[in-house]
């Protein structure tokens, strides 16, 4: 299955690029124009509108009329945020992939950019599947303060900040009744 026969890849395609998952993390709080993503990312203002169209067409984004025209100046920008819906679009394994992918090419960057390291942590265990689904729920409610919280750039007292949550449920056979124990290896 390629994306060119899959329909329901083919709005994935816009969302499998470092720049323009920097884009919807940047409209997720605020609403922005071509110009002013442009500025913010430090990309030339036709390759913001190109990005934001694609972005938009694929139904990341929305766009959003917040101005009203002002006398003799014309019509206001065109301003677009993020539509918090198509997340139901990433469902999908082969979504997920090309999300993660993406991210991490990203994740470089944003590591390269860091001036301060809040947190880190890694671990690949076993936990008892009520533990596990409580740092899941604790997780989703820190994304969604992240998300609901999230404000215009350069704007009061906010600080830019990076977050990257990937929970992930591995495979792996049940506990053995020795306690799970590998077997013991000889030379």
């Amino acid at each position: 299955m390629s994306w060119e026969t899959d329909q329901g890849l083919v709005p994935l395609r816009a969302l499998a690029n470092p720049l323009r998952i920097r884009i919807v993390s940047l409209l997720t709080g605020a609403s922005l124009s071509a110009a002013e993503v442009a500025d913010e990312l430090g990309i030339a203002h036709a390759s913001a509108s190109y990005h934001l169209r694609q972005l938009a067409d694929a139904g990341f984004l929305e766009r959003v009329d917040e101005q009203q025209p002002r006398e003799g100046k014309g019509r206001p920008p065109r301003r677009y945020r993020y539509d918090p819906s198509s997340a139901a679009r990433l469902d999908r394994a082969d979504g997920r992939r090309l999300l993660h992918e993406a991210l991490s090419a990203d994740l470089s960057r944003r590591l390269a950019e860091a001036t301060e390291q809040r947190l880190s942590m890694d671990a690949e265990v076993w936990l008892d599947r009520e533990v596990w689904e409580e740092v899941v729920g604790l997780i989703d409610q820190a994304v969604a303060l992240v998300h609901g919280k999230a404000g215009p750039p350069r704007s009061g007292d906010r600080v830019k900040v990076s977050m990257t949550a990937l929970l992930l449920e591995l495979p792996g056979t049940r506990p053995a009744a020795d306690g799970g124990r590998p077997p013991r290896s000889t030379p």
